[in-house]
This record gives C-alpha cells, sequence and structure tokens, in this order.
C-alpha cells in the first residue's frame, strides 16, 4: 500500500497516485479497496499511513483486516513519535546531520521534528501505543514491534525499502496478524 516506485517482487503493488513504472495498481487505501474478502496472505505499507487523516487510519486497517486471509499477517512501518521525542530530547547531532545528508532542510533539532509533523503530506504521526490501538480495534492480534528488515513472518522479513541508517531510531515497524 503506498508503493510509489518501491515494487516488491511477488506482491502487488497499489498506490493512490500511480507510479512511474505504471505497475501499481491505483486506488485510496482508506476507502474499500477492489479485492475479495480473505484473498491475501499479507499485507504492507511503508511511511504511508502517517500520509492518511487521523479518521482514515481506522477504514485502511479495517480493510487490511477484511482482505487478509485467517492468519493473514500485516507490517505497518511509519515515522516513530516516541523516537522522534527521543531525537528532539537529546538533541541527538548524528540524527540531525543524517537528516541533512537525505536530503532535507533543518537548521535545528526543532526543525527536524517539524519537518516529520508537516513535510511531505504528513498528518498524523503515532507511536506503538497509538498503532496497537488501531490495529487491535481492527481486530488483528499479536500486534509486535519489529526491526528494519525483520519480522517473526517470513512473508515480512526482509521488506523493508526505506533503509534509514542512524534515523531508524526515528522509524516504527509494527507486525500484527488476523486471527485464524
Amino acid at each position: 500500500m503506498g508503493s510509489s516506485g518501491a515494487h516488491l517482487d511477488g506482491w502487488i503493488s497499489v498506490d493512490l497516485l500511480g507510479d512511474p513504472e505504471g505497475i501499481a495498481i491505483r486506488f485510496d487505501g482508506a476507502q474499500r479497496w477492489p479485492l475479495d474478502d480473505g484473498c491475501a496472505e499479507a499485507v504492507n505499507s511503508e511511511h504511508f499511513l502517517e500520509h492518511l487523516d487521523p479518521a482514515d487510519a481506522p477504514r485502511y486497517f479495517a480493510e487490511a483486516f477484511r482482505v487478509l486471509e485467517p492468519g493473514g499477517v500485516i507490517r505497518t512501518s511509519t515515522p516513530d513519535l516516541e523516537g522522534l521525542m527521543a531525537v528532539y530530547a537529546e538533541r541527538d547531532a548524528v540524527a540531525l546531520t543524517t537528516h541533512r545528508e537525505h536530503g532535507y532542510t533543518a537548521c535545528d533539532h526543532a526543525d527536524l521534528v517539524n519537518n516529520y509533523f508537516y513535510s511531505w503530506g504528513h498528518r498524523h504521526i503515532y507511536d506503538f501505543a497509538s498503532l496497537k490501538r488501531l490495529l487491535t480495534d481492527a481486530g488483528f492480534t499479536d500486534v509486535t514491534r519489529a526491526a528494519y528488515g525483520e519480522s517473526a513472518h517470513d512473508v515480512l522479513r526482509g521488506i523493508d525499502r526505506h533503509e534509514m541508517g542512524h534515523l531508524a531510531r526515528i522509524v516504527i515497524a509494527v507486525d500484527a496478524v488476523k486471527p485464524r
């Protein structure tokens, strides 16, 4: 979901705006998906959720739940409010430098934080507790935090595409399961 041009082999790419290659199916992930109930083994979104209006996030997770087969898994990675606040509170110089090296303008840590809140069309930044609540409200169980590229679920392992380096501490990846 929200793949843009970052396609995964064996996965169906979806993006509201499509992609330069014309591979992605175009639809709004916060509306009913044109997919059958229980048709998917896994759903992945990487740096997508923060672009939704907070009122649309429950609809996204409800649709993911609907299309997943029993025992199916979902991975959501998004900027992490808790990690972002730690970078700010600690005045993490390496994070600020790395953020700039990724091409972003930030005179100081306040700019870095505001970039994550307001740039790139971001609408809402989540922490683990808020993601867990959204996922459990949608019916998911076994909600766990995972490291970049890692997962307890084979299908989700190694699928992350946004290599963050030192900025990984301000990104959260969460996996969850649709009960059988």
